[in-house]
């Protein structure tokens, strides 16, 4: 299926469009158009270093390209995206609510354990607000149950969301 991409607006915010963009497509099941999007936004975020988006585009963007590697039954590739998408220098949405955990959720239920506890060691530094959130999730994992993501499920995934 040939890639067809929205077009780019004139005005306004087009840093936060593309994010707005892959979202609305990664939430649509639009798969033949994501990868792209997700790939175009990491190059656009790298232009914007200085937005206060670029840590959401960092996230997103290796969070979402994780989950389509791991659809594709690519484990190993998709613990790299995981990783990925903690290294962010943060935004006020990761620092005051915390990293989207869909990704990691679905790497515990393939076993990998230690790579989803290497994220929030990582998310450690992202979230200031945690309340102890981070704690309680790598302790629930080290002792083999399965945390209570909550909202962090669909967090920053949700173009409504987005900020």
């Amino acid at each position: 299926m040939a890639t067809t991409l929205p077009p780019v607006p004139v005005t306004g915010n087009r840093f936060v469009y593309y994010g707005v963009s892959l979202l609305k497509a990664y939430g649509n099941s639009e798969r033949h158009i994501v990868r792209r999007l997700a790939e175009d936004y990491l190059r656009v975020a790298e232009r914007h270093a200085d937005s206060r988006h670029y840590g959401n585009a960092i996230h997103q963007a290796n969070t979402v390209l994780g989950l389509l590697e791991l659809e594709r039954g690519r484990i190993n590739k998709a613990e790299e995206y995981l990783v990925r998408a903690a290294d962010t220098p943060g935004s006020p949405q990761l620092s005051g609510f915390g990293p989207n955990m869909l990704l990691a959720s679905k790497l515990l239920e393939a076993g990998r354990s230690r790579t989803v506890l290497e994220y929030l060691n990582r998310c450690g530094k992202l979230w200031k607000l945690s309340f102890g959130k981070l704690w309680q999730w790598k302790m629930a994992i080290r002792l083999g149950r399965r945390p209570d993501f909550g909202a962090n499920l669909t967090h920053l995934l949700d173009y409504k969301s987005f900020g």
